[in-house]
């Protein structure tokens, strides 16, 4: 996984520094202006956890994989990494089960 697909390039990585282990593909990443997934994170649907590396699915392709997930009431919580491509909106599937992404900006309750 690299930073930036965690949105983590602008607290944890200095471009200026010098040499350091790693470094080439991290510099590729952020020259070439993009990343093919990013970390979200993912309410899901339904009784018990997704299981380890679960896929996701969208329109009926494999869009990204469940990373972690932890039980909140009656759905489950989880980060997962999903194509870029996959709008922020998009109903998403693991398992059988409907999978909504939420907006980590969003103030929560």
């Amino acid at each position: 996984m690299l930073p930036a697909e965690a949105g983590l390039e602008t607290r944890a990585i200095d471009f200026e520094k010098g040499c350091y282990p790693g470094q080439e593909p991290i510099a590729r990443q952020h020259y070439r202006g993009r990343v093919n997934r990013t970390l979200r994170v993912l309410r899901i649907e339904g009784e018990g956890s997704p299981g380890a590396d679960a896929e996701l699915r969208w329109d009926g392709k494999a869009v990204g994989r469940v990373t972690s997930a932890v039980r909140d009431g009656d759905h489950a919580l989880a980060l997962g990494y999903v194509r870029r491509e996959v709008p922020d909106h998009a109903v998403l599937a693991v398992e059988g089960r409907a999978v909504r992404q939420l907006d980590l900006t969003a103030a929560r309750p």
